[in-house]
């Protein structure tokens, strides 16, 4: 939704003609209080008019600007913002992916780990080691749902605010700035405006993205190995079948380690799930961290006065 400038050209015109009411007012009643706060409302006036002026710009400058923060990336098209939300849209698909077969593994090795070969007086369960590989990789599926759900959210922020900040928020801090009672709130939303266009996204580019192919592909590997496949239910009262499933699940010579394998499917998911929360909650937190501070001090100057100081006089 973009915001028609006009209406803060109307606003900051409006604005310069009240304070000159002011000044005059002030001088005819020989009140300092009222000229002065008149000459400020004009500076502020002045102020809005030339950022109204400016507008067209600003807005191309920050555009420009925000290209060539995305840089030549997966994602060229658009600003940093639809660049990061291109990047994080693909790293969502990515995830997905990734939880699909992590999903898999773990009903794999919650199925072998369950497996037990019944003899008359005893039973044994060859596999129970893997218990706490199972616990490890529900930890894992459950991280990167997580994971999955805060990147879509992100996201979703990002096509909301993205078109919005320069055309609706912008002009918006511009009408709110024409005021000397929200005038600090005009500012906040300018620099709310620049602040996410410009600094956020590129301060989450910064960081490495998270590179899940080879991770996807490891555990795709391992649940395609005919090796590892689940018993048919017919022969899970068969303990010589049984035997032979875990027989070969261990031959080497036939390319089958299903404990080695797992253990190398383990430490790919962990890596991916440590890169992956670093990109997608510690990135996030730093960038947001620091663009707060800089719309801090830009909302002081926007919304601030510059000059004069009714309460002080």
């Amino acid at each position: 939704m973009a915001l028609d400038l006009t209406i803060a050209g109307t606003i900051v015109a409006l604005s310069i003609v009240l304070s000159g009411l002011l000044i005059g007012i002030g001088r005819a009643i020989g009140s300092h209080k009222v000229e002065f706060f008149g000459r400020e409302e004009l500076i502020q006036a002045v102020i809005n008019a030339a950022l109204v002026g400016a507008y067209a710009t600003i807005t191309l400058t920050a555009t420009e600007i925000s290209r060539e923060i995305a840089g030549d990336g997966i994602c060229v098209e658009g600003d940093a913002i639809e660049n990061l939300q291109c990047v994080y849209g693909g790293l969502s698909d990515n995830i997905y992916i990734l939880l699909v077969e992590s999903l898999h593994l773990h009903q794999t090795v919650a199925y072998y780990q369950s497996l037990v070969l019944n003899f008359s007086t005893f039973t044994i369960q060859p596999l129970a080691y893997l218990s706490s590989v199972s616990i490890i990789l529900e930890a894992q599926v459950l991280a990167l749902q997580q994971l999955l759900l805060i990147s879509e959210i992100h996201v979703q922020l990002l096509a909301f605010f993205g078109p919005q900040l320069l055309t609706f928020f912008f002009p918006l801090g511009l009408i709110f700035r024409a005021f000397f009672s929200t005038r600090k709130l005009g500012g906040f939303l300018i620099a709310l405006s620049i602040g996410l266009y410009l600094l956020y996204p590129s301060l989450i580019m910064v960081f490495p993205q998270p590179e899940l192919n080879g991770t996807t592909a490891g555990l795709e590997s391992m649940n395609n190995n005919t090796n590892y496949t689940i018993t048919p239910i017919l022969d899970l009262n068969d303990n010589y079948a049984i035997a032979g499933k875990l027989d070969n699940m261990t031959n080497t010579t036939a390319g089958a380690d299903f404990t080695g394998d797992v253990t190398t499917s383990l430490q790919q998911l962990t890596s991916a799930t440590s890169s992956l929360t670093i990109f997608i909650l510690i990135a996030p937190l730093f960038s947001i961290i620091l663009t707060l501070i800089f719309i801090k001090e830009v909302t002081d100057i926007f919304g601030g006065e510059f000059f004069y100081s009714v309460g002080m006089l």
